[in-house]
């Protein structure tokens, strides 16, 4: 696919004043640190005001997001003595020096408050954190995972939502894989959750990765990157808010987890994975309002055909209430 890297003025202003802005904040930052700092300024500020804060195109490659445009710039500024590199030791090998990016305070304010405000929100969640850990949490966020392999990665595919920044912590991404794995025994409450669900579409995510095979420390491989994202929150978006009048709670319960399972299997989020992803989400569902699941159950019944009947049936069937309240 050809894709034209070139910017525009505007475009190239925009993205000086980003390098210029965490050159002089960040204490170490290497190229390939800034790159992904850009990323999610990107992505915070979509996620939180619902606009793109550059239209610098980044790409889903092997080791995450990456905007080839911003190696052009720093040239650039470089020349312009914008910026300078100094020579540090390095954190793995003080023998092996590294050059890092540096530019003196920034002489224009930058006049947009949101833009301002989440450049500091990025220092702050990020700007000291080692260039392992940003890599870790942006091949984790949505976006990317969702994109397949070299195309550029389209923020305004979905609507801006605060799970669009969010990941899950190792510890988590291992619970859900635990789970993936061995969905039966006793309930154990594990992960909390925000909100009027107790699954979140980063979670579904994850039981995709997990049924991919990807473990949950590692970079998800480009043969697994991409899945239909708009779909899958739209599966979320027809989940009831509201408990029918005179049903009981287990029936709500079975209900609202067909419901998800029967969208998303619909949906066809997830390639010929999709309807073992929405099993597991459903199942994952219910375990988090406090049901477990017989082994034995699970292995003498399946779900088949995969109608909302026979669905609703099958999770009445093999799960049983275990916390009340």
């Amino acid at each position: 696919m050809e894709v034209d890297y070139a910017l525009d003025e505007e475009d190239k202003e925009g993205l000086k004043v980003l390098v210029t802005y965490f050159g002089s904040k960040v204490s170490h930052l290497q190229e390939v640190k800034l790159d992904k700092l850009i990323y999610i300024a990107q992505l915070y500020h979509y996620a939180n005001y619902g606009e793109l804060l550059t239209k610098i195109p980044f790409f889903s490659l092997s080791r995450g997001p990456h905007a080839p445009a911003i190696r052009s710039v720093i040239k650039e500024q470089l020349e312009s003595r914008a910026i300078y590199l100094k020579v540090v030791p390095s954190n793995k090998d003080p023998f092996n020096p590294c050059l890092i990016i540096r530019s003196h305070e920034l002489k224009d304010k930058i006049q947009y408050t949101a833009c301002l405000n989440t450049l500091r929100e990025v220092l702050e969640d990020w700007g000291d954190k080692h260039f392992k850990d940003i890599l870790d949490y942006t091949t984790r966020t949505i976006p990317f995972i969702s994109t397949t392999y070299r195309d550029p990665i389209d923020l305004t595919r979905t609507q801006p939502l605060k799970d669009l920044k969010c990941v899950l912590s190792l510890s988590e991404r291992i619970s859900i894989h635990q789970f993936v794995q061995a969905p039966e025994g006793p309930y154990d409450r594990g992960i909390g959750r925000d909100g009027s669900h107790p699954l979140s579409v980063i979670e579904v995510a994850e039981i995709y990765l997990a049924l991919c095979g990807v473990l949950p420390g590692k970079i998800p491989s480009r043969k697994h990157l991409g899945f239909n994202i708009q779909a899958v929150l739209e599966a979320f978006g027809t989940l009831d808010e509201k408990n029918e009048d005179g049903a009981s709670k287990h029936f709500m319960d079975i209900h609202k987890a067909t419901q998800l399972t029967d969208a998303l299997m619909n949906s066809k989020g997830f390639g010929h994975l999709t309807h073992r992803v929405a099993l597991k989400a459903g199942m994952l569902f219910l375990r988090r309002l406090g049901y477990s699941f017989e082994k034995n159950d699970l292995e003498e019944e399946f779900p088949l055909p995969y109608d909302y009947k026979t669905l609703r049936e099958w999770f009445a069937k093999v799960s049983v209430k275990v916390v009340t309240g």
